[in-house]
């Protein structure tokens, strides 16, 4: 008895759509499409907006109008603006030196004075807890703790006898307040430590000719993406202060957000992105310059 055997294997379409000019187009054209209605289109768009006046929330509404560099020349001569660039400085400068120096500090502790590796990561998993919590609810329970009346920090203060400040009551006293809000949110060769015990260093001499060298990359890079994060700073100042007393603690970020979605004047709001996108790109250039530099001596 003859058995008939069916070829039923399928066309590979893939093979014959790869000998056709079109295919590559085929497959990455919905990506680019995507990349385009998503990022490229409202970018080109608000770049559009920063050289019109628009003020959509009016009672009475107007189209954009074309008014030049009239949003830029009212950004860099508003004094708002300024004061908030400087509080930007102060809290993107202080608070990123302090936020990466204490995480490489408190790294350095747990790589060398901890030796229970159960500890070790009991220790790390603590260290982890407070970036699981929403910036929000951080920003509140922080906003409590500082609170000048009945809050836990100027409570402690009272015990010790010594002054009780309003920490959100002023400028700097609210955005270090802010900043310890935000800062509360390894592979080294262990050869070169053992070869510079024999020779008797001492362990800040290691630290410092050793451990950095080696760190330096990786804390840069730290620097880096915590500086970004400091760029786009909203939530805790949001929740904190408001941008007060009046607008002492304002950051840029805020400031594009009282212009953008409190006087709706989204022309200005457009500059202000624009200004502060290109700031961010020119710092983080500068930085991976630093990076490149540092790795060529």
């Amino acid at each position: 008895m003859s058995t008939t055997r069916w070829d039923i294997s399928l066309p590979v379409v893939g093979d014959r759509l790869a000998d056709r000019e079109l295919a590559p187009y085929l497959l990455v054209g919905p990506t680019i499409v995507t990349v385009f209605l998503v990022t490229i289109g409202p970018m080109l768009w608000s770049l559009w907006l920063s050289f019109n006046r628009w003020k959509p929330g009016s009672l009475a509404y107007q189209e954009p109008t074309f008014t030049g560099v009239d949003n830029f020349a009212w950004l860099f001569t508003n004094d708002r603006f300024i004061h908030s660039v400087v509080n930007f400085a102060y809290y993107g400068g202080v608070g990123v030196f302090i936020q990466v120096a204490l995480g490489t500090l408190l790294a350095l502790a747990l790589y060398n004075y901890v030796e229970n590796q159960t500890l070790r990561v009991g220790l790390l998993t603590l260290f982890v807890v407070p970036m699981m919590y929403a910036p929000l609810v951080a920003g509140r329970m922080w906003q409590l703790l500082f609170l000048p009346g009945g809050g836990v920090v100027n409570g402690f203060l009272g015990i010790l006898g010594l002054p009780q400040p309003s920490w959100l009551g002023s400028r700097w006293l609210g955005l270090t307040s802010i900043m310890v809000a935000d800062t509360w949110r390894a592979s080294l060769s262990d050869s070169l430590y053992e070869a510079a015990q024999v020779d008797g260093a001492s362990r800040w001499m290691m630290f410092r000719r050793i451990t950095l060298p080696q760190l330096r990359n990786l804390i840069i890079v730290a620097a880096i993406l915590r500086f970004m994060d400091a760029y786009k700073f909203f939530d805790k100042l949001f929740v904190m202060t408001n941008g007060g007393p009046g607008s002492t603690t304002e950051l840029p970020t805020y400031f594009t957000y009282l212009v953008g979605f409190q006087n709706f004047n989204i022309g200005r709001a457009a500059a202000l992105t624009w200004v502060l996108g290109l700031g961010s790109i020119i710092t983080m250039m500068l930085f991976w310059r630093y990076m490149r530099t540092v790795e060529e001596v």
